[in-house]
């Protein structure tokens, strides 16, 4: 029994896919919005793309639950990576960083090592 309650697997990926363009859509705009500069602690702005990555990662994979997705999302968000810092090094006050695209992979990559973990220690119950 998860989070929520839908009455099919169909339902449940329909709104999947909706939190993950959503998310897709609110993380692009927090990037290119100005900000102040100042971080809590040194690595902040990294920690975060990481995470943001991580995150958006495992929100596609409930959008998009076949394991033949998984290469083509991967590769999709590097791309809206790159795009993300090719845009913010278009502005006047955000600056394009090749450590952010570092830190967006490595979000990836960590978003698909806890996929395989999860997967691997909680595998899926089936009704008998």
């Amino acid at each position: 029994m998860g989070i929520f309650n839908f009455s099919t697997d169909k339902q449940r990926v329909i709104i999947w896919r909706l939190i993950f363009f959503s998310a897709l859509s609110a993380v692009m705009i927090l990037a290119l919005l100005p900000t102040s500069g100042a971080q809590g602690f040194t690595g902040q702005d990294k920690l975060l793309h990481c995470i943001t990555f991580a995150v958006l990662f495992l929100m596609a994979c409930q959008g998009y639950p076949d394991q033949i997705y998984r290469k083509w999302l991967c590769l999709g968000l590097f791309f809206y990576g790159v795009s993300m810092e090719l845009l913010q090094g278009q502005t006047a006050y955000r600056s394009m960083e090749m450590l952010d695209l570092v830190a967006d992979m490595l979000g990836i990559v960590l978003g698909c090592l806890f996929l395989v973990f999860y997967t691997r220690h909680f595998p899926k119950h089936r009704s008998s």
